[in-house]
């Protein structure tokens, strides 16, 4: 679902897109390094999962440029889940690569700026519209 051409996409969520998109390339990298360094499975195992998080968050922020509602309240918590998960991980004495801790600065940004006032009334706009047609 598209936002109507007399509702232009505010900067906040280009932004935003730019942001997560920088933190989704960090941890598809990241997640590949570690698959490809000689390590214990286990770690081979959390990398893959990290680069498919990456991959997942970049799909749901191309859709939230779009205008998706759901992607951006997708993007969101999944931006939120892979800070947690690093953050615990990196505290209590995982192996966490450099390029994937560097990546929570982007998602952190992305998830502030696509909450501003400006993106949320764009974002309500688009759901009303999608509420509207859904009738």
């Amino acid at each position: 679902m598209t936002p109507s051409p007399a509702d232009p996409r505010p900067s906040a969520v280009t932004a935003a897109f730019w942001c997560w998109l920088a933190g989704a390339a960090l941890l598809i990298v990241g997640g590949v390094f570690t698959v490809a360094v000689p390590v214990p499975a286990i770690f081979r195992g959390i990398g893959l999962l990290g680069a498919l998080a990456g991959a997942l968050l970049a799909l749901a922020a191309g859709r939230t440029r779009d205008g998706d509602p759901r992607a951006r309240r997708a993007a969101i918590a999944l931006s939120l889940a892979i800070v947690v998960v690093v953050a615990a991980d990196a505290v209590f004495g995982g192996v966490v690569n450099v390029l994937t801790l560097v990546a929570l600065l982007p998602l952190i940004a992305g998830t502030v700026t696509v909450r501003t006032p400006a993106a949320q009334a764009w974002f309500d706009a688009a759901q009303a519209r999608f509420d509207r047609e859904a009738r």
